[in-house]
């Protein structure tokens, strides 16, 4: 159901993104090692990462990195090799013949114990030597195992250079192919370094796949096809309304049309219902931010307020706040570009989501 609040696992659920899958299949056919998939928050980059890897017809592992850190606090090896493994043997589970030959060459490594899909370890793992035995056994089967990091941006914050152990891995372990997910694109691209001389991945390359928002006319379909699947037909002039603002985004896109039509509430009560909620979650997120300078909030309430310009919205600031330096001020703009909270196109600054900038206006 295209209205399903959780990320969609099937084809069927998803809606359009063929463009998306077809290059994801063709990097992964082709061999690639190092895929990503980027664009801002509700996009729906974990949905397309399901049926993607699903559909490829490879062995794969998906580990969300942002639940691993807000559970640990960081993002131990060993925890992260135990979810590689689990994860996994989940996806070869279905193939036994394969599953055994799996095992066996897990075997090998000193202190690792398999009991179904559980994996322990005796000692502190070496995440090098696992991912060379996952190569090996892909190497062997002539296949090529997939490992998926959601939110990977988080990898960064675990006092571990996992991004060194990413290059060492895209440099000697043909048969694995790395896809890398994250909404906070600016921060993902920082961790990962392509441009970067000094990180370990500096110069290699990698395959990206960016999701953009649905056009008008897209999201609109959407909404008809939605309701169309639960059997209602709410006025022109509503879906009109709902895709005015809401824009593009099918985050917020699938969430009224779940209000609306399988909740059973008014237009205008689904509208309420959904910008209440949203305020609650947007105020989450940006609770971490605004603690570490309370100047984030204000510039993102100075371009809510239509002020686009660096002049402009540093006016704003100063006005709120008080005298901020140059360099300061810019060091605070790039911060919320990488997080995804504003975009910079030409000259001119502004919040790509539509519900996030109402929220933001109320601050």
């Amino acid at each position: 159901m295209l209205f399903d609040l959780q990320p969609k696992t099937r084809r069927e659920d998803l809606y359009d993104r063929e463009n998306e899958l077809k290059e994801f299949q063709k990097a992964v056919n082709l061999g690639e090692n190092l895929i990503l998939l980027l664009g801002i928050r509700r996009l729906g980059k974990s949905s397309l990462l399901n049926v993607a890897l699903t559909e490829s017809g490879f062995p794969y592992a998906k580990i969300d990195v942002r639940s691993l850190y807000f559970t640990h606090g960081s993002i131990p090896q060993g925890i992260l090799a135990q979810k590689i493994l689990g994860s996994l043997l989940s996806t070869v589970k279905p193939h036994k013949s394969l599953l055994l030959r799996l095992e066996k060459t897990l075997s090998s490594i000193r202190g690792l114990r398999i009991s179904g899909l559980s994996v322990e370890f005796d000692r502190k793992s070496d995440l090098a030597e696992i991912l060379e035995k996952i190569n090996s056994w892909a190497e062997n089967e002539n296949l090529r195992a997939i490992i998926a990091f959601d939110e990977a941006q988080y990898l960064r914050l675990s006092g571990i250079r996992y991004d060194g152990l990413i290059a060492y891995a895209v440099d000697t372990l043909p048969a694995i192919t790395f896809v890398l997910t994250g909404s906070e694109v600016g921060m993902l691209q920082d961790f990962i370094g392509l441009e970067d001389p000094k990180k370990p991945l500096f110069g290699r390359y990698a395959r990206e796949i960016v999701l953009q928002r649905f056009k008008r006319e897209e999201s609109v379909d959407f909404l008809r096809k939605g309701f169309g699947e639960i059997g209602i037909e709410p006025a022109e002039k509503e879906i009109e309304e709902a895709v005015e603002r809401l824009d593009g985004i099918v985050g917020w896109l699938t969430m009224y049309g779940y209000l609306r039509g399988v909740r059973g509430l008014s237009h205008s009560g689904a509208m309420d219902e959904l910008f209440n909620m949203a305020e609650k979650s947007i105020r989450e997120e940006l609770s971490s931010l605004i603690q570490n300078s309370r100047r984030y909030g204000v510039i993102l309430k100075a371009v809510a307020m239509g002020n686009t310009g660096w002049s402009t919205i540093k006016e704003y600031v100063e006005f709120k706040m008080g005298p901020v330096n140059d360099a300061k001020f810019s060091a605070l703009l790039k911060n919320l570009l990488k997080y995804g909270y504003l975009e910079k196109r030409g000259n001119e600054y502004s919040i790509p989501d539509p519900v996030v900038r109402e929220v933001v206006k109320n601050l």
